[in-house]
């Protein structure tokens, strides 16, 4: 029973620690992601910023194909067999070995596919350039799935921001020499190349990278991940596939309002992901012993840490979102900060739905979620090429959320079903009260510089979730308690 007992509240310290340390991580590189949307939206304008969205959108269509729900399976399976050095050594080098060869494989014939369409030559360059990019982030997957098994996640944060810092330096020196579009992508991927190294070189001292053909885990591999791949591949087509559709239907100046906005959710949902990734492991493990009290508690922090930050973020958006773009990206994306308070309900429903689907991944129900997937993807697809040429943005930015609020009440139906109680409803009230009261403070601020009302915001929502008891002392206590964590993640 002591054992139990220790064992629970040190899983508590890692996951607390950890997750603050991704917060810190978190708001540094949402500081650099921000001022570079800033800088290249003012250099580029809406035909630039669009152009080089196109090329992003472009791409990433190919990248649904090369994940497989290997992203995901791997971390389960590291989970499952913690502690076993010899499976690990095998499944991690034989992982990235799959990945580099159809990484190169599939995203090497992006660029040429991409002189089929009718993009602009500036389109064209750019996919060139972007190679290096997608290729270090389709491999940077895989190191950050041994970084999670290992709850290594500050590794994660830190190589994160190095990244973005070396782009932001580029960026600037692009703009000073004004070398243009072609430049800034080609600093792109030198960014996204110097995260992974990073990565892969911290990582490399606790798990195996070499050089590993090894066709029987493959098999294994691919023969548990391919429902999680097929469900990633419908949720990733509905995801990505409106910018695209958008840029073959409207010109670049809109697709680059839409982007703009679209930049802003794909930074601010990279914390879910990171947090998920740090919690399937562990839950995981626990449903694997069969241990419902900690898989339930487990779930239950989950949901609480991610409402946190989901629900104040979206009264937040709703308040000051057009502000904040005109800050951001100047007055030409002023109908930017529209689009966002439309996205900002499909941050929130990412939010919720990402320690849902990671609760489906452990408790190995994929293929329960499957239809949920296949149906909402076809539905949006539909509504994106019935809607978006006549509506435009507009259309794409209200069936995202459509698309992202269905997969989060799907998969948190089966997550719930898995762990009953497991949902923090009185912490949740508490939240929502403290959002509320916050939205009203800030509201008459709307009109000043924007970090004002955002500073006065995140303290009065800071001191309310304190003064209501939402959040205990003890468990903020933890984050700043370090002790034993390397010793816990071996």
């Amino acid at each position: 029973m002591l054992h139990a007992k220790m064992f629970c509240m040190n899983t508590t310290r890692v996951i607390a620690w950890n997750t603050g340390v991704q917060a810190v991580g978190k708001v540094v590189s949402t500081l650099f992601g921000v001022i570079i949307i800033a800088l290249m939206t003012r250099y580029l304008g809406q035909t630039g910023f669009g152009y080089y969205s196109t090329a992003n959108a472009f791409y990433q269509i190919f990248a649904i194909v090369l994940d497989l729900g290997i992203n995901v399976m791997i971390v389960q399976m590291l989970g499952q067999h913690r502690g076993d050095k010899a499976y690990e050594d095998r499944a991690v080098s034989a992982t990235m070995t799959f990945r580099i060869i159809t990484s190169f494989v599939l995203l090497g014939i992006v660029p040429f596919v991409g002189l089929l369409f009718p993009y602009a030559l500036p389109v064209k360059i750019a996919f060139f350039a972007l190679w290096i990019s997608f290729f270090s982030a389709s491999l940077n997957q895989i190191v950050i799935g041994v970084q999670q098994r290992h709850l290594k996640m500050h590794i994660v944060a830190i190589s994160e921001v190095l990244g973005r810092a070396i782009l932001l330096v580029g960026l600037i020196i692009a703009m000073a020499m004004h070398w243009g579009l072609t430049a800034i992508v080609i600093f792109v991927s030198i960014g996204s190349l110097a995260n992974l190294i990073v990565n892969w070189a911290v990582a490399s001292k606790y798990a195996c990278f070499k050089w590993n053909v090894d066709v029987a885990f493959w098999k294994e591999l691919l023969t548990k991940s391919w429902p999680i791949g097929i469900s990633i591949l419908f949720n990733l087509l509905y995801f990505k596939s409106d910018a695209f559709i958008l840029s073959l239907v409207k010109d670049a100046a809109e697709v680059g309002i839409y982007s703009a906005a679209y930049r802003v959710l794909e930074i601010l949902i990279t914390f879910p992901f990171m947090l998920a990734g740090v919690m399937l492991p562990l839950m995981s493990h626990a449903w694997a012993k069969k241990n419902k009290k900690q898989f339930t508690q487990l779930i239950r922090q989950s949901y609480l840490s991610i409402l946190l930050f989901a629900i104040p973020l979206v009264a937040g958006v709703f308040v000051l979102g057009t502000p904040a773009m005109i800050l951001i990206s100047g007055p030409d994306f002023a109908a930017s900060g529209d689009i966002l308070k439309i996205l900002t309900l499909a941050i929130a429903a990412i939010y919720f739905g990402t320690i849902s689907s990671h609760v489906v991944v452990a408790i190995n129900a994929q293929m329960k979620m499957l239809p949920i997937y296949v149906i909402v993807a076809v539905l949006t697809i539909i509504g994106y090429i019935i809607y978006i040429p006549p509506y435009g943005m507009w259309a794409a930015a209200w069936l995202t959320v459509f698309s992202e609020v269905a997969v989060a009440l799907g998969s948190t139906w089966f997550a719930l079903r898995s762990a009953p109680g497991s949902m923090p409803i009185v912490q949740i009230l508490k939240i929502i009260l403290a959002s509320v009261v916050m939205t009203l403070v800030i509201y008459p601020l709307r009109n000043l510089w924007v970090p004002i009302p955002v500073i006065i915001g995140m303290l009065t929502f800071a001191a309310l979730v304190i003064a209501t008891g939402a959040i205990a002392p003890k468990t903020i206590k933890m984050i700043f308690n370090t002790k034993k964590v390397a010793e816990l993640s071996d």
